[in-house]
Order: C-alpha cells, then structure tokens, then sequence
C-alpha cells in the first residue's frame, strides 16, 4: 500500500495578483487538487485529500495508481 510519502506533490502560488493561495497537487494522482493559505494548511490540507481520495478508491474496490518516482525539484 502506498502512502503519501511516496508520490511527489506539487507545491505552487496563485497566479491572481490579490490571491493568497497555494495550490497541492499530485501529478500522479490528478483527481486531487487541493491548497491552503500557508504552506502548513496546504500540507494539511493536502494530507486529508489524499487520505479521503484512497478512501473512496477502496470502497471502488480500487488502488491508488503506482507512484511514478520521477522528481524534479523547482
């Protein structure tokens, strides 16, 4: 069972000018988009997605996709 620590999240700022915003998102993972107003609520926040987002596959009857290991660090 994967878990968090293993896929590469994506960490970015709102592009809107009077947004103060940080986007989360998993490229292997797409169906989660999430963020917060400060790096620890998008950490959070992102930690909650990702535990609700393996939850709802499990009552699919289905898994998380295999992380794809390929970091690339900004």
């Amino acid at each position: 069972m994967f878990t968090i620590e293993d896929y590469e999240i994506v960490i970015a700022p709102s592009q809107e000018k009077d947004e103060h915003w940080l986007y989360v998102r998993f490229p292997d993972i797409p169906e989660i988009l999430t963020g917060g107003s400060s790096i620890d609520e998008a950490i959070k926040n992102a930690k909650e997605a990702f535990d609700c987002h393996r939850e709802a596959l499990r009552k699919q009857g289905k898994e998380l996709p295999e992380p794809k290991r390929t970091y690339a660090f900004a």
